[in-house]
């Protein structure tokens, strides 16, 4: 059991940024990778959902180093990557799930949390998004996934007419409610917002009749997550490819 909700998790993560690669016209899939490669923005470029075939990792890096992939990875552990010189590590994240029948979702509207529907939502969630996580977000492909509501639902937390905040929730083909992006600027933590936002997206995944709501929480989330009652799983890792030496 422990093993398939782990890979639930990952599915979620894996079917979101293949989604976001089809509509933007820029998904590379392989019978070994997927790979997403955007120049006007951080996210999602990634190379992804990679075999444990032998010598896979090294094709890939190869690849990237001659920029015919993204330079980024992301790879669940245990992988072949820690102490090799060709990559450094960004960041880990845990993979983790929470049941939906199991809980009470007697939560509290919060009337400062807002869907974005136009581009001008789309272009402030993109800032928000870009100050919270420290990377570029790009607008239009904010926009681009944000039509379709059966699939994704995009919010940004907007108070006395400042945005502090954002969230994504994306339902996959296994029934599961996915929460991305999840996060506030500097100016907006300690404020409880990620905890609200997050108690909105399970709401929307409990009216959207999903099984589990899953994420890959940071070490700064993973409280909040577990506050709410997320259960933790595995770890994902991701690493920058380096250029050759």
């Amino acid at each position: 059991m422990k093993n398939q909700m782990n890979k639930e998790i990952l599915n979620n993560l894996y079917e979101f940024w293949t989604y976001v690669g089809v509509k933007t016209n820029t998904l590379v899939k392989t019978e070994n990778y997927k790979s997403i490669s955007l120049t006007n923005s951080d996210w999602p470029n990634r190379v992804f959902s990679i075999s444990t075939k032998k010598d896979i990792l090294s094709k890939i890096i190869n690849l990237s180093q001659r920029k015919l992939l993204s330079s980024i990875i992301a790879i669940p552990k245990p992988n072949s990557l820690e102490g090799d010189t060709q990559v450094e590590l960004l960041f880990r994240q845990t993979n983790m799930a929470l049941e939906l029948k199991t809980i009470e979702t007697d939560f509290e509207i919060d009337e400062n949390i807002h869907q974005v529907k136009s581009k001008d939502d789309a272009l402030n969630f993109a800032k928000t998004a870009s100050e919270a996580f420290g990377y570029n977000v790009d607008a239009e492909i904010i926009y681009s996934i944000s039509d379709n509501t059966s699939k994704v639902k995009i919010f940004s937390y907007l108070k006395n007419e400042k945005y502090l905040g954002c969230g994504i929730v994306f339902f996959d083909s296994n029934n599961n409610a996915g929460l991305h992006m999840v996060g506030t600027i500097p100016k907006g933590r300690g404020q409880g917002i990620g905890t609200r936002i997050t108690k909105r997206l399970i709401l929307e995944s409990k009216t959207n009749k999903n099984k589990y709501c899953v994420l890959h929480a940071s070490l700064m989330g993973g409280k909040i997550y577990n506050n709410l009652g997320f259960v933790s799983f595995e770890e994902i890792e991701t690493y920058q490819i380096l250029g050759k030496q």
